[in-house]
């Protein structure tokens, strides 16, 4: 999965520098975290079932029974759950799921926002190069032609500025009281 996703964005970017080469590393490998941390949520969410079973049934079980000890109702969770859990909604069930895995949930959570913030912050640095050497070769294509124009390889003419007239000066002036 990774090289194959690799190899297309390689294709569709054409990196031609080495800075275009890392951004195009970083954005591949933020994206298949991405995509691996979606996966891990999905599996815990799948195989941690059986602990928000569990702990809706203990639950109710705490509602019938509030004087029990927990190691108790650990143990008659355990038994009373096949019976039990049918009568309890899944919307519970889910919710008993998120608890008992909330740390680990959010942990993942929390590394996947920072994979797609890397991600994004990768391809925003290849389309500001893209954006800035396309500028620069518009800006070189527009020099030379303004070279030709004058001709024997000269630049554009330009007026001098009297120094008067320059902000640092002029800002000077005024600082020592004249006008």
């Amino acid at each position: 999965m990774y090289r194959r996703m690799r190899k297309a964005l390689i294709r569709e970017i054409a990196p031609d520098t080495v800075l275009d080469w890392i951004e195009a590393e970083e954005y591949v490998m933020s994206q298949y975290q991405s995509m691996r941390f979606r996966n891990w949520q999905k599996v815990i969410w799948e195989h941690c079932q059986w602990d928000g079973i569990k702990r809706a049934v203990k639950r109710r079980l705490r509602q019938r029974c509030p004087s029990d000890p927990e190691d108790e109702l650990d143990w008659k969770a355990g038994q009373l759950w096949p019976t039990m859990a049918s009568s309890i909604e899944p919307a519970e069930i889910e919710v008993e799921t998120f608890l008992a895995r909330q740390p680990d949930l959010d942990s993942i959570a929390r590394r996947n926002a920072t994979a797609l913030r890397r991600r994004d912050a990768a391809l925003r640095h290849i389309e500001q190069r893209r954006s800035r050497r396309k500028k620069e070769e518009a800006q070189s294509q527009e020099i030379a032609a303004t070279r030709s124009m004058n001709g024997k390889g000269e630049g554009p003419l330009v007026e001098p500025t009297p120094l008067e007239e320059l902000p640092i000066a002029a800002d000077r002036n005024h600082q020592n009281g004249h006008r």
